[in-house]
């Protein structure tokens, strides 16, 4: 497999965890980040590993125990899918080859060969701190929100937080360390009520 796929699987694993959802209408409802414990987003994201870049749309649904993540190229052709689960993790890549670890962090490790910040990622979308991990660094915008945060060596820097179908969520960011960094653009937020 060449570094160009990989990349793309990693943008699939960055872009981790995703189950049936409810649409909130375009005009959005507000929400508070710390109250959404279940979501779908959709939207870019471009991958830069050392000097080269892999942008890709990007579909993720998070649930409290299954995350399922989809990555597209930018024409919208299918790269990879993954899946999390309590008893384990599954990345199957376009052409239909399957990797299985023990869970996301040493999927990634033994398929692309570096480290990505999945176990914070899932709350770092939503503008939150990872309850399991220190947090080194944290400032907050004229209106309260958070515009960066420092968590076990990760930047991630808040740019925008436009209403992306829910307003209260970040709709860009950059997520920074380890040689990686990865810029998220929601183009949709939906809600999955009770977790489902």
């Amino acid at each position: 497999m060449n570094i160009r796929t990989l990349a793309r699987i990693g943008l699939s694993l960055c872009a981790l965890f995703v189950s049936a959802c409810t649409t909130i209408p375009k005009t959005g409802v507000a929400v508070t980040p710390a109250q959404v414990d279940a979501f779908q987003l959709s939207g870019r994201v471009n991958v830069r590993v050392e000097q080269a870049a892999y942008p890709g749309r990007i579909r993720w649904q998070h649930g409290p125990e299954t995350d399922e993540v989809w990555l597209y190229s930018p024409i919208g052709n299918a790269v990879a899918h993954m899946r999390q689960e309590p008893d384990g993790a599954l990345l199957v890549t376009a052409d239909g080859k399957e990797y299985r670890a023990q869970n996301v962090n040493v999927l990634a490790r033994e398929v692309l060969g570096y480290e990505l910040p999945l176990d914070g990622l899932q709350y770092w979308v939503r503008g939150l701190p990872s309850p399991d991990l220190e947090v080194s660094e944290q400032k907050e915008d004229a209106n309260g929100r958070p515009e960066l945060l420092r968590q076990a060596g990760w930047k991630i820097a808040y740019l925008d937080w436009a209403p992306a179908g829910v307003s209260g969520l970040p709709s860009k960011l950059d997520v920074i360390g380890n040689n990686m960094r990865m810029r998220l653009v929601v183009d949709e937020w939906k809600m999955i009520p009770n977790g489902r």
